[in-house]
């Protein structure tokens, strides 16, 4: 029988440097595909003397890549692609603050800090991709370490729980038929497009602001956040003074400038929007200065932001000082009319409250 793919799972654990194995301890979420890839990089060499075909193939570089969606549950994994939690002091990566000091504690944890990790300090995790048919013979069970994420996307649309797609990159990977690593599962429940509501407001935007109700973008469709962390792998002749990095792999995976982009596409009432695109809540032409907005986009499970409980259970991301790049008004006869708006991203916070003490442990 051929192996099925539910029978397959996807687990990290947190490095505490960059490419030594971790413990696979943490689910990552409700995962819908995975895909890694694993790139041998052959030297096609040919030789006078010789034939018209080739007369070596020689492994080059080894290079690991995947991606994978999964539907969000918790914050844990947004700390992989911001590159931090730092919600307690002016240390980057210190970890939350107490939300609300109850019978359970509530912790809010702010990632998307200015003073971005160092590259030697930027987040990295051991991924275990399992393939447990419960029969050693047919097992392979697939450990990536030195993985740092690349690029991510939160994806929120009508009647489709919220959508988190990753690509990744990786240092090296061990295979083996032994049983996958047990972890216990998260049992809440996905955000979901109804638990959603997007503001857009000239002022800035913390954890607890409550965006004023005449700051709503109505009428939503869908919305998209990414934000790419440009990672650049090195490779050195002779490898590097480290003894536990393999050969061929690479040897750094280097976080560069952070590039964020988003989408709003809502159905057309008025030219309120296309006004805002043009450079300002008044302009009937472009303008030689565009306004600057906070588009803030909240999901709420329990409690209320703004006022603290002991059982809040949201996530707020905001997106600071932007302006909108491009716009896009269709129409055809049996259509409701849409507007799309691409706005470029400046900077970013994500805040999410919830019980967990620590996103590292």
């Amino acid at each position: 029988m051929v192996n099925t793919g539910y029978k397959q799972s996807l687990y990290f654990g947190n490095e505490t440097s960059y490419g030594s194995a971790a413990t696979v301890d943490q689910p990552i979420g409700l995962v819908q595909s995975v895909s890694p890839t694993e790139t041998n990089n052959l030297m096609k060499i040919r030789t006078l003397g010789g034939t018209r075909d080739y007369s070596n193939l020689v492994p080059g570089k080894f290079e690991v890549s995947g991606s994978f969606d999964y539907l969000l549950q918790g914050g844990a994994f947004l700390r992989m692609a911001i590159g931090e939690d730092t919600g307690t002091t002016a240390t980057v990566d210190s970890g939350p603050k107490i939300h609300y000091n109850g019978t359970t504690n509530a912790y809010l944890h702010i990632m998307g800090s200015a003073a971005s990790p160092t590259s030697d300090d930027f987040p990295s995790f051991t991924l275990e991709f399992g393939d447990d048919e419960g029969d050693g013979t047919k097992n392979m069970i697939r450990t990536y370490r030195g993985c740092r994420v690349n690029s991510t996307t939160i994806n929120g649309t009508i009647d489709e729980p919220v959508k988190i797609s990753v690509d990744w990159i990786g240092q090296s990977v061990v295979v083996s038929s032994a049983s996958a690593t047990s972890v216990s599962e998260s049992t809440v429940d996905p955000y979901v497009f109804y638990q959603g509501q997007v503001y857009m407001q000239g002022t800035a935007v913390t954890s607890a602001t409550v965006p004023a109700q005449g700051t709503k973008v109505c009428l939503l469709n869908s919305f998209d956040f990414s934000v790419n962390n440009n990672l650049e792998a090195t490779w050195y002749i002779a490898g590097t003074c480290s003894g536990s990095t393999d050969l061929r792999a690479l040897k750094s995976l280097i976080p560069k400038g952070r590039d964020y982009e988003a989408n709003i596409n809502i159905n057309f009432a008025n030219k309120s929007m296309y006004q805002k695109f043009l450079g300002s809540a008044t302009a009937t032409t472009p303008q030689t200065t565009l306004a600057a907005y906070q588009v803030v986009i909240d999901f709420v499970r329990t409690g209320t932001i703004g006022t603290p409980g002991m059982t809040d259970d949201w996530m707020r991301v905001v997106l600071e000082n932007v302006k909108f790049n491009d716009n896009a008004i269709s129409g055809a006869p049996e259509d409701i009319i849409s507007q799309n708006l691409g706005i470029f991203v400046p900077s970013a916070k994500v805040y999410v409250v919830d019980t967990d003490a620590d996103y590292k442990a």
